[in-house]
């Protein structure tokens, strides 16, 4: 009855988007009606996985994954097949019972591909991999409030789009150009825990993986010598819903906050300030007009003396460049907002090496039995709100 029919060439469609879901697994799908008796039941679909299409099991008695990647297939092919109709899809946390690899696959295959056919997709989540952070027309951020005690929302702006362009120093010719560049790809692919900005309350930036590794620590013993709870010390930043994300560099760090910004997150940056005096007060200019006009820039920047890595003294232009960028973060952000290691990391934590040896930085964090201001100020200690930690007696 059904062969050649419509309801048979949808069927055929789920089935290849279930082999394609379960990783080209050649299975068998049959559709069948109740016996007159038990006209009232539902109506079944059987499963045969690894070709088999003889020992067909009914889809409710596979686990909660296979049954999830079912309905993946069946939402396909609805949008696959229907082209003229455009439906609107509701999805409770579409990422219950599926792995995290398919969780990002069930968002840029059958999500996005729903949302490009036209379709209106309406979703609620918990997945870090279910949603693009640079997309904020299409994001609603709900957040428990501890004040009024209940949920509220904390981002709807369908009208705002964010732009992840950026203006950049360059050198070119040994001359200043500056240029506007999208980092919006290249930050996604770097930096793979990125979307958890928007899953929390707060959002420390840190130049790379060993930074992140320095604080990660840094805060933990911290708390440890607070309250004396190893489990709580360790778990502190999950429990506050404070993340820790790699910038990768000063130009995708002023991305960064200025997505904060737009999301409306309380956000901290950390930076190596790649200069070994400390002229931060210096760098007071409101617009970047006052600030390349002023006797600083012109002349003052010429007398900074500063090496690369094989000893030789930097040109006008490249530390130009370089403090051009270290005034843009800065600016982008507050000065209770920033903190800048005077030169790098390593020099502060007693690492005088330049090979970025991450176990060679974790050991000498774990010789420093304590850590001042210059690496973790009291401005950060407030925004983490280690000081309203109560210590245990």
């Amino acid at each position: 009855m059904l062969t050649d029919s419509k309801l048979d060439a949808f069927i055929k469609q789920i089935q290849i988007n279930y082999s394609k879901n379960l990783r080209n697994n050649n299975c068998n799908i049959e559709f069948g009606l109740p016996d007159y008796e038990e006209i009232f039941l539902e109506m079944m679909f059987k499963i045969g996985l690894n070709g088999d299409s003889e020992n067909l099991i009914p889809i409710e008695h596979f686990g909660d994954g296979y049954i999830s990647m079912f309905v993946m297939a069946v939402i396909q092919a609805i949008a696959e097949t229907n082209s003229d109709d455009k439906c609107l899809f509701l999805f409770e946390e579409p990422e219950s019972f599926l792995h995290e690899n398919h969780q990002e696959y069930f968002y840029k295959v059958v999500l996005c591909g729903l949302a490009e056919n036209n379709h209106q997709v309406i979703y609620t989540t918990h997945s870090h991999k279910m949603i693009d952070i640079f997309d904020t027309k299409g994001l609603i951020r709900l957040e428990f409030d501890e004040n009024s005690k209940q949920t509220e929302i904390k981002y709807n702006k369908a009208k705002s789009d964010f732009s992840s362009e950026v203006t950049v120093s360059q050198i070119e010719d040994d001359e200043l150009v500056e240029q506007v560049r999208d980092y919006n790809n290249y930050i996604k692919i770097i930096e793979p825990n990125l979307n958890k900005i928007i899953f929390s309350r707060k959002v420390l930036l840190v130049e790379g993986p060993n930074d992140m590794l320095v604080y990660k620590e840094v805060i933990r013993k911290k708390i440890l010598e607070i309250t004396n709870d190893a489990k709580f010390a360790d778990a502190y930043l999950n429990f506050n819903n404070i993340a820790i994300i790699p910038h990768h560099g000063k130009i995708t760090a002023l991305v960064l906050i200025r997505l904060c910004k737009h999301l409306g997150l309380d956000f901290f940056v950390i930076n190596d300030f790649d200069f070994k005096d400390d002229f931060i007060y210096k760098l007071d200019f409101n617009t970047e007009n006052e600030y390349k006009s002023s006797n600083f820039y012109k002349n003052e920047i010429q007398k900074i003396q500063a090496y690369n890595l094989k000893g030789e003294e930097l040109s006008v232009t490249t530390k130009r460049a370089m403090i051009t960028t270290n005034w843009r973060l800065i600016k982008e952000s507050k000065p209770d907002q920033i903190h800048f290691n005077i030169p790098k990391l390593e020099n502060v934590i007693g690492y005088n090496k330049n090979d970025k040896d991450s176990f060679g930085i974790w050991d000498a964090i774990n010789k420093n039995e304590t850590f001042g201001e210059e690496l973790i100020p009291q401005k950060l200690i407030e925004f983490l709100e280690i000081d309203k930690i109560k210590p245990i007696k």
